[in-house]
Order: structure tokens, then C-alpha cells, then sequence
């Protein structure tokens, strides 16, 4: 008789555990990362709405950071989407002139943290691409920050893009 009334509390202990556990899904934000081109700069941190990104609509961009040279006037901000299957840019790469942008008072000191809220209409996104986000100067091929985020859809690539 002990026996039964041992199995029935393990029972009820095993079903109270498994009822007491969420089972809800979350949802993942899309995770911005180090530019494999430029492991030295600064990498930025990334959040957007909608997440994940819907073609031919407005994304909003909040972009933080803490750079580690000047942001003076001439200072740009660029968005890249990157086609992985076909390897190629997907429509034209947005450019943003940091200093004029709402909000923003230039210069920004090295080392000092800051924040830009940017709009952006994205493409016809395809099943598998990149955002590459970069600030850098006018004169300069080298970006002083980068951020990338691969975005998949139904299957994955091996391919990553260089930023």
C-alpha cells in the first residue's frame, strides 16, 4: 500500500514540474556582431524595429556606442544589405551624414557614449542576407565602427559576407 502512495506522489510531483514549466516561445532579437574585415573597431550595438526586418518598409535603428576617436562633421553612417546567395549588395548602400542627423551634437568625443536613432527603408530582402552597419569618415576606406547581422529564412548558407 506504501508503494502505491509513493508512485502517486511522484506522479503528482512529476506532473506539478512539468506544468510549472514555461512553454511559452520567445522571440530572439536579431544579434549584431564583430565585422569579420575589421576586428579592430568599434563594434556597435544594434537594435531595430520590426525585428526581424520586413521588405520595403521603415526600420528604425538604434545605434549605440562608445567610439574610440572623434565623430566630427563628414562623419558618415551606412547601412549595407547583402544578398548571401547571390553575393552581391542588395540595392544601394544608405548613407547618413552623422552630424546633421536629429539629435546629434557634433563633435562626439572618443570615449564618450552615444546613441542615433536612424530610419532606413530596407529592400526586397531575400531569404538569406546580411545588415552591415558602419560609421566612418568621408576620407577614410576603413570604417571606425562596424556591426553585422546575419538574418536567415527558411534555409542557411555557408557563405559569410566581408565587411
Amino acid at each position: 500500500m506504501s508503494r502505491i502512495f509513493i508512485l502517486a506522489f511522484v506522479l503528482f510531483a512529476t506532473l506539478f514540474a512539468v506544468n510549472a514549466a514555461p512553454l511559452a516561445l520567445e522571440k530572439r532579437e536579431t544579434q549584431f556582431q564583430q565585422c569579420s574585415d575589421f576586428p579592430d573597431v568599434v563594434v556597435l550595438d544594434v537594435n531595430m524595429t520590426p525585428d526581424p526586418p520586413v521588405s520595403n518598409t521603415e526600420e528604425t535603428f538604434v545605434i549605440k556606442g562608445t567610439m574610440k576617436t572623434n565623430i566630427i562633421a563628414g562623419d558618415w553612417l551606412a547601412f549595407i544589405f547583402y544578398d548571401l546567395y547571390e553575393q552581391r549588395p542588395i540595392g544601394d548602400t544608405h548613407w547618413f551624414d552623422i552630424c546633421t542627423r536629429p539629435g546629434v551634437t557634433c563633435p562626439i568625443k572618443a570615449g564618450k557614449a552615444f546613441s542615433i536613432t536612424q530610419k532606413c527603408t530596407t529592400p526586397e530582402l531575400p531569404l538569406l542576407y546580411t545588415i552591415g552597419i558602419l560609421i566612418g569618415h568621408h576620407e577614410l576606406t576603413k570604417p571606425y565602427a562596424c556591426s553585422v547581422a546575419k538574418i536567415i529564412g527558411d534555409s542557411e548558407s555557408s557563405a559569410v559576407p566581408d565587411f
